[in-house]
């Protein structure tokens, strides 16, 4: 689906102008453009991004496919960003990431993604763009998306530390399958490793936006990319120390794992040296031999068995005073 809106130099507004109106809306210099491509790519997106607006081929075949990490490229006359939203995933300690691609110009904006994005939704009005969005222009349009949606970032990052946090909580006190336990560790080992490979190199292109000498950026928009740039620098430290958790949590479980084996081998050993002594006197009086004067005496057999039983007694006291008990 591709969905236009436009506003002219009085500040009429048009929201969903036809596709066939864009070569003509670009042409007027002091027209802003929002091109919107929502759901899969299509023959439409490449035609538009193509003969249309004439980007390059290299950063078309990029944004109609997932490039996976986010990217900041300079045509001079527009820039290629690629920017990722964070979701929650559909298993517990999971997290996803949606890439959206974005080309910024002078007078335009397009904004490609899947899924709707509830940020460019809520601007999806006439009545936005009168005041802010497109009147400030598109490089101030595509700030309040990405503020809009770091902002969502937040709690949903703040949410997944509590969750991490309880859960290395968990590895203590819960009675939870081994199996299971071991998934959801791995899984949010694996949401962390996400997350800071998404953020980091996230803030990396907001602190270009911010810094570098862009023809499409004006000078007074930098600083609002700065603003979002600290956010993201927040966010990404915060990755980093999740990942940090995320890694020791495992290490922690799988030294527990190793402690409780260890102290069912520990039993284990205990019992078979009991064992070992009972085993050899069992043995030796049960050798069929004729000559063995102790067989034919009554009192020889509750004698055996107090030695047995004293063996054992005694092994289970130097064990307890070696602390091995």
């Amino acid at each position: 689906m591709i969905r236009i809106i436009c506003r002219d130099a009085v500040g009429n507004v048009g929201v969903d102008v036809p596709v066939t109106e864009l070569p003509h809306l670009l042409a007027d210099k002091d027209t802003q453009l929002w091109v919107d491509m929502q759901g899969a790519s299509n023959g439409d997106y490449e035609r538009v991004l193509a003969q249309v607006f004439h980007f390059h081929p290299l950063a078309i075949e990029d944004a109609l496919r997932d490039t996976h990490l986010p990217k900041l490229d300079d045509y001079a006359s527009y820039l290629y960003l690629v920017f990722h939203t964070v979701n929650l995933g559909d298993e517990p300690m999971d997290m996803d990431t949606e890439e959206v691609d974005v080309f910024l110009g002078v007078n335009f904006l397009v904004t490609i993604h899947e899924a709707e994005r509830r940020s460019i939704n809520r601007c999806w009005n006439a009545e936005h763009h009168a005041e802010v969005g497109l009147a400030r222009g598109p490089a101030m349009l595509l700030y309040e998306l990405l503020d809009s949606q770091i902002d969502n970032y937040i709690p949903l990052i703040d949410a997944f530390e509590a969750q991490l946090e309880k859960l290395g909580d968990d590895i203590f006190h819960s009675n939870e399958a081994e199996r299971d336990m071991l998934n959801r560790l791995l899984t949010a080992k694996s949401s962390a490793l996400r997350l800071q490979r998404i953020l980091t190199p996230q803030r990396e292109l907001l602190g270009r936006l911010s810094t570098g000498e862009y023809r499409v950026v004006p000078t007074q928009v930098r600083m609002y990319y700065r603003d979002v740039y600290d956010h993201l620098a927040r966010l990404a430290n915060l990755s980093d120390s999740m990942r940090d958790l995320a890694s020791s949590t495992i290490e922690t479980h799988l030294a527990l794992v190793n402690n409780r084996m260890n102290e069912v081998m520990k039993v284990l050993t205990m019992v078979s040296t009991i064992f070992i002594p009972l085993s050899f006197i069992a043995g030796v009086y049960g050798m069929n031999f004729h000559f063995m004067p102790e067989l034919d005496v009554w009192w020889a057999y509750p004698l055996v068995w107090a030695v047995f039983i004293s063996i054992a007694i005694t092994m289970l006291i130097i064990f307890r005073r070696r602390k091995w008990l």
